[in-house]
């Protein structure tokens, strides 16, 4: 038996955790630089908003229709979201995060009430972190996301077990094919041209076309609208890549300042690679305008092979450093600066050169490393850093012009003891 549950309108419901001002309000959530819509809120949907709106065109209309804007809290979402893995695993043998806010719960053939159960997880975390959440019910996942969409429409729980075979044909018929999941775009185009227009059509759609003509992934997804068990647990795999960028709120023309950025980039890429036991062998540095912008273009990057596999920033960065220096020109409206890790594995058991001491990287740099992931980890990100491309300029200046353009950003209630909101 599966559970899928997934938070609704999650982003919006992570902002109304700590304001009650705003329930059953018009709620937005921006993308980095608030750029554009990425998540809002049926009550957001029903003023005319959508999902991917330029903000900026839209701006206006939202002031006047009383909508609360929020840049992306990124902080808080992650962390809300593991308190309802938490609460998911009091319930669940098995716990499969699919992503911020849907997860998999896997149970047993038990002889229960499994609706019970998912009304039961739906008040515990709406009470124990204030997010309302969906339920579908199934044998498999993707009857399961099926049937949280359905969720939606049935008070937050549909249980396929509900409905006989005439039933869940009849739902299965007046679910669009293109919202089934695995179905993208292109291929519920291709699907309609051989007369498939909802889920129920595809149920029946001979396995052999499907295998011809979806693929594997799709051949599995017609086994599970039947009722068969085809889509396994997604088992976490080593990255094989770690990139980190962002656009710069207006452009930067010094190399100074771009180190600086490269530097806060650099910092997070190592992070994620040790956060998975990991060490890179290549360093890549890619350094851009802005190619929608008036004037001179430039774009260009370069890559450095370390002698053998490291995961400590102060060695990582100073290559990076040196590779901006290379490719940097002068007198460009720079608009982005991106590093890569690649050649990732794990750093057990290497062959040294033969002048190279084991002691002072595995005795003294994996120490400081770790010294160093533990503040951060419980001070927060950038508690600590490298002092980078400082230059003489104070570090109390305004906010240097590659930081993230964040006007609407909420306190970060949860993981913060200096934000914490306090009653009069």
């Amino acid at each position: 038996m599966i559970f899928h549950i997934d938070g609704n309108s999650f982003y919006a419901s992570c902002e109304r955790i700590f304001r009650p001002d705003l329930a059953k309000k018009a709620i937005a959530v921006l993308s980095n630089n608030d750029g554009i819509i990425v998540a809002l809120n049926t009550e957001c949907k029903a003023l005319g908003f959508k999902r991917g709106d330029v903000f900026f065109e839209v701006r206006r209309k939202m002031e006047e229709k009383g909508v609360a804007v929020f840049s992306s809290n990124y902080t808080l979402y992650a962390d809300i979201s593991s308190r309802m893995n938490l609460i998911y695993n009091l319930f669940a043998p098995e716990v499969e995060v699919y992503s911020i806010d849907e997860s998999f719960l896997f149970f047993p053939d038990w002889n229960t009430d499994y609706s019970e159960i998912g009304r039961e997880i739906i008040k515990t975390v709406k009470r124990d972190t204030g997010i309302p959440v969906s339920i579908g019910i199934a044998p498999n996942k993707t009857l399961a996301k099926m049937c949280n969409k359905l969720a939606k429409k049935h008070g937050g729980i549909f249980n396929w077990f509900n409905f006989d075979k005439n039933g869940q044909d009849a739902e299965l018929e007046n679910y669009p094919v293109e919202d089934v999941w695995g179905i993208g775009y292109s291929k519920a185009k291709l699907l309609k041209r051989h007369g498939v227009h909802t889920a129920l059509d595809l149920k029946n759609y001979p396995l052999l076309n499907a295998k011809k003509f979806l693929t594997i992934t799709g051949f599995r997804t017609v086994q599970e609208l039947n009722g068969i068990v085809a889509i396994d647990k997604i088992e976490e795999k080593p990255r094989q890549v770690v990139m980190v960028s962002r656009s710069f709120q207006s452009p930067v023309y010094e190399l100074d300042e771009i180190i600086r950025a490269l530097s806060e980039y650099t910092q997070e890429a190592v992070n994620r690679i040790r956060s998975g036991g990991l060490s890179c062998k290549y360093v890549s540095v890619y350094l851009m305008t802005n190619a929608y912008a008036k004037g001179d273009q430039y774009f260009n990057s370069l890559s450095a092979e370390l002698p053998y596999l490291s995961s400590y920033l102060p060695e990582i960065q100073s290559v990076a450093n040196e590779l901006l220096k290379r490719i940097f020109r002068p007198n460009y409206k720079y608009r982005k600066v991106m590093i890569g890790l690649t050649g990732l594995a794990v750093d057990n058991c290497q062959q040294f050169d033969l002048f190279d001491t084991a002691y002072n990287r595995k005795k003294l740099n994996e120490p400081l490393m770790r010294a160093f992931d533990t503040i951060n980890d419980r001070y927060g990100r950038g508690t600590i850093k490298l002092a980078c491309g400082l230059g003489n300029k104070p570090q109390d200046e305004n906010t240097p012009a590659w930081e993230i353009r964040r006007e609407y950003l909420s306190p970060r209630y949860t993981t913060n003891i200096n934000e914490i909101p306090l009653t009069k």
